[in-house]
């Protein structure tokens, strides 16, 4: 998160409420007034030599003020005033951990309800055969690790941090997607 940006505030019904914005400074918003966010999440999988699905999942600098040292989804983020959902997904996958993907790759997988006042828009890009030379510029992500997709629940629930560890919708919903694209 960049202290100077300005998140898009949307409907209840998802759609972008043109020309409004939550100042990052001031924090999530609590939706006690109907605020509400959005953040574009971005799961990069591949095939390993095995044959088997791994997720990527990055591990958050000691430094960053939420979560510091907990395992998370690939790369994610605030949705910023008039960027399109898949703006953001490309920009926070480059900002965190330096993957450059394109809207060709990213796969929708599902858009729901985080919370009260977030929606999140979850994305999957296939990273078999690409470059493992991940950077991390923005210094909120400290290191990246592969893990197989056999193994996803018991490290979310050991490593991740603590929204994830009690969200099994969302891991649930990703293996739904790979099965129906033929991925499992």
């Amino acid at each position: 998160m960049h202290k100077d940006e300005i998140w898009q505030l949307y409907q209840k019904n998802g759609e972008p409420i043109e020309g409004a914005g939550w100042p990052a400074m001031r924090n999530n918003p609590a939706g006690d007034d109907g605020e509400i966010v959005g953040i574009a999440i971005v799961f990069l999988f591949r095939r390993n030599s095995e044959g088997e699905l791994e997720l990527l999942w990055q591990k958050r600098s000691d430094k960053i003020d939420r979560y510091p040292g907990d395992y998370d989804i690939s790369a994610g983020g605030h949705i910023n005033l008039n960027e399109s959902i898949i703006e953001a997904a490309i920009r926070e996958t480059r900002e965190e951990i330096g993957a450059n993907v394109s809207s060709d790759e990213l796969g929708f997988v599902t858009m729901y309800p985080f919370n009260k006042n977030r929606f999140a828009w979850i994305f999957a890009a296939d990273w078999t055969g690409k470059d493992d030379a991940f950077h991390f510029d923005d210094k909120e992500v400290s290191e990246v690790r592969w893990v197989p997709l056999s193994d996803t629940d018991e490290f979310r629930k050991k490593y991740a941090k603590k929204p994830l560890k009690e969200d099994p919708i969302t891991f649930e919903t990703l293996k739904y997607w790979f099965e129906i694209n033929g991925y499992l």
